[in-house]
């Protein structure tokens, strides 16, 4: 089976380490894969993941919109569908998507939807509505279509998007997390053993509101706020930021998950963030806003708390579960088996070759 992946850019977070830990996954499957991947904008980092990926580079496909280099870019993509002759095609995100549902096609397409622009603040009205009658469009020239949450895939087919037999919600799979002496961590960041810290790692963009944070550490003093990554909202949010409040720049995911006491997800949208699931790995605890497919991940009152989007709200969850910490180890050890059991890379894998064999069986018949 050969699979070619369509992505617009790998920047570094979830979306790029999911689509790594597939592929990887469905090579150990048997799967020939080929990624098919545009550039990061200004202000983003590409994902080192790539490195290990079999990949090929269309320089004129981004995010950003553009009718002349879009052109190019799907003059590229459909270069390498004729070069490398799939049995399938997988698109990821919606520029992907777009670029190669444009025509009806022969070989069968698969879609992701790793998240959705429906509350993303990004998105004003105008935009939000012509991406939603855009998806419409584009959703019968897909066989299926993938969510990495039961709740994203529910809020789809609230605006019309798609059918529901069509749908096809897949946990995201997480590699076992390879954490460090945390000790040496923190001491090389100038943080105290017994200090609580914590840990926000996302990017720097509205959706994610890292200015919550800031909300949320003036009302909790007494505690360390570790902010590590990096976007166009960084100097705006450090410059406004309470001094315990830490910016640390884009880290290592294992060290940063091997210092944290706790985990915090401010963001406005999600679909089901891979850092949270990391964390829970790792045996960290999560206060998050209860958006996307957020509470498929984290168990409130288990493996953590799920709050409003209010910064008193979740300044009061933060303070729970810091109590709960003190007291015992019950809400990490629930965390860790929490994602163990739930998110495996191999069970991730799995159910995406099967349901790519299920699509070429139809082809067949």
């Amino acid at each position: 089976m050969r699979v070619l992946h369509v992505i617009a850019r790998m920047n570094v977070g979830g979306t790029a380490t999911y689509l790594a830990n597939l592929i990887h996954g469905l090579e150990k499957l048997g799967v020939e894969n080929l990624l098919v991947m545009g550039n990061v904008p200004k202000g983003e980092a590409e994902d080192s993941v790539v490195t290990l990926l079999k990949y090929q580079r269309v320089e004129s496909l981004s995010r950003e919109l553009s009718f002349s280099d879009d052109r190019k870019a799907r003059q590229e993509i459909e270069a390498a569908i004729a070069a490398f002759k799939p049995d399938l095609v997988h698109t990821h995100t919606f520029k992907a998507g777009f670029l190669v549902r444009m025509r009806k096609r022969d070989i069968p397409v698969v879609h992701s939807f790793h998240g959705h622009h429906l509350y993303d603040p990004e998105f004003g009205f105008v935009k939000r509505n012509v991406l939603n009658f855009l998806e419409r469009r584009l959703a019968p020239r897909a066989k299926y279509l993938v969510t990495i949450g039961k709740r994203v895939r529910d809020e789809l087919l609230g605006v019309g998007i798609g059918k529901a037999a069509q749908y096809v919600s897949i946990a995201p799979g997480i590699a076992p997390m390879e954490l460090v002496n945390g000790s040496s961590v923190r001491k090389r960041f100038g943080f105290g053993g017994d200090e609580t810290l914590v840990v926000w790692l996302g990017r720097f963009t509205e959706v994610k509101r890292p200015d919550r944070v800031v909300e949320i550490a003036r009302l909790v003093p007494e505690v360390r706020f570790v902010m590590a990554g990096g976007g166009e909202m960084l100097e705006a949010v450090k410059k406004s930021a309470p001094s315990n409040v830490t910016f640390v720049g884009f880290q290592d995911k294992n060290e940063m998950w091997s210092i944290a006491d706790l985990a915090l997800c401010t963001s406005d949208s999600e679909g089901m963030p891979l850092a949270l699931i990391e964390a829970q790995m790792a045996g960290v605890p999560v206060v998050s806003t209860d958006v996307g497919s957020v509470a498929e991940i984290v168990i409130d009152g288990v493996t953590g708390r799920l709050g409003s989007r209010s910064a008193e709200d979740l300044a009061e969850k933060l303070r729970w579960v810091i109590a709960e910490i003190d007291k015992s180890d019950a809400l990490s050890k629930a965390s860790r088996e929490h994602a163990e059991r739930e998110f495996s890379s191999d069970v991730m894998a799995k159910a995406h070759k099967d349901l790519y064999q299920r699509v070429l069986d139809k082809v067949a018949r």
